[in-house]
C-alpha cells in the first residue's frame, strides 16, 4: 500500500494512507485466515518478528513492481516534454516530491486515474491475495526470485516507456533536421525563437490525437501483467 499508485501518493496525508492500510488488511482478513493467521498465532515472538521481515519483503516487492509501470509512463511523459521543448516549464509535484514538469504531471495523473476508473486497483488487491497462495507465510524467502522479477519488470516499463514516447522521438528528428536546414538557408534570423513555439504547438497537436492509444497501451500492459 505504501508503493502502489494513487494509494501510496505523497499527497494523501499519511493518516489516510494508514486507515487506508488497516481498512484493506481487515477486509482480508476473513479470506487469509488459513493462511496467515493460523500459521503465526502460534509461533514465538522472534519468528513472528522473522515472519513480518518475510512479508514486508514481499508487499514492498508487489508495491515496487506496480510503481515501475507508473516510473515507466512519467519516463515517456519526460521524452515527450523534451522533445517538444516544454522539459524547462516548472511544475509543482503530484505523485511525487519531485518537481516535474506540467505535462509530466498530467500524463501521470491520467494513468493513476486510469487505474482507479478501469478497476484495475481491484487486481491489484487480487494480487496480494494470490500472493499469500504463492508465498507461503514462513517458508523461506528467495532473494534471487524477487530481485530476477524487479530486473524482468523493470526491462518491460523501460521498454513501454520507449514504445509509448517512440512516435515523439521520431517527431523530433525530423522538426530539429528541418529546422537546420531552415538555419542554413536564413542564417540571420533567430531561427530557435521563431520555431520554439511552433515545435511545441506540432507536440502538443500530435499528443492530441495519441493520448487516447497511450493510456490504452499502458492500461494492456498493466492489466495483462497483474492479471
Amino acid at each position: 500500500m505504501m508503493l502502489l499508485p494513487g494509494f501510496g501518493s505523497s499527497r494523501l496525508p499519511m493518516r489516510v494512507r494508514s486507515l487506508l492500510a488497516v481498512a484493506v488488511s481487515l477486509a482480508l482478513f476473513p479470506l487469509l485466515y488459513e493462511n496467515a493467521y493460523k500459521v503465526t498465532a502460534n509461533s514465538a515472538d522472534f519468528r513472528k518478528a522473522e515472519l513480518l521481515l518475510g512479508e514486508i519483503l514481499i508487499g514492498v516487492s508487489l508495491g515496487l513492481l506496480a510503481r515501475m509501470f507508473m516510473i515507466g509512463l512519467q519516463f515517456s511523459a519526460t521524452i515527450l516534454t523534451n522533445t517538444i521543448g516544454l522539459a524547462p516549464t516548472p511544475g509543482a509535484p503530484i505523485d511525487d516530491l519531485e518537481a516535474t514538469p506540467p505535462l509530466v504531471n498530467f500524463v501521470s495523473l491520467c494513468g493513476t486515474m486510469m487505474i482507479f476508473a478501469t478497476d484495475m486497483h481491484i487486481v491489484l488487491i487480487g494480487a496480494i491475495i494470490d500472493s499469500y497462495n504463492f508465498f507461503k507465510v514462513g517458508s523461506p524467502i528467495d532473494i534471487g526470485f524477487h530481485l530476477d522479477r524487479i530486473v524482468n519488470t523493470l526491462g518491460k516499463t523501460s521498454e513501454l516507456g520507449l514504445r509509448l514516447s517512440g512516435p515523439y522521438i521520431v517527431y523530433s528528428v525530423v522538426v530539429n533536421l528541418a529546422i537546420g536546414f531552415l538555419n542554413k538557408f536564413t542564417p540571420q534570423i533567430s531561427v530557435y525563437f521563431v520555431t520554439t513555439g511552433m515545435v511545441a504547438s506540432g507536440g502538443l497537436f500530435l499528443l492530441y490525437f495519441s493520448i487516447s492509444d497511450w493510456l490504452n497501451l499502458f492500461r494492456l500492459d498493466f492489466s495483462s501483467f497483474f492479471g
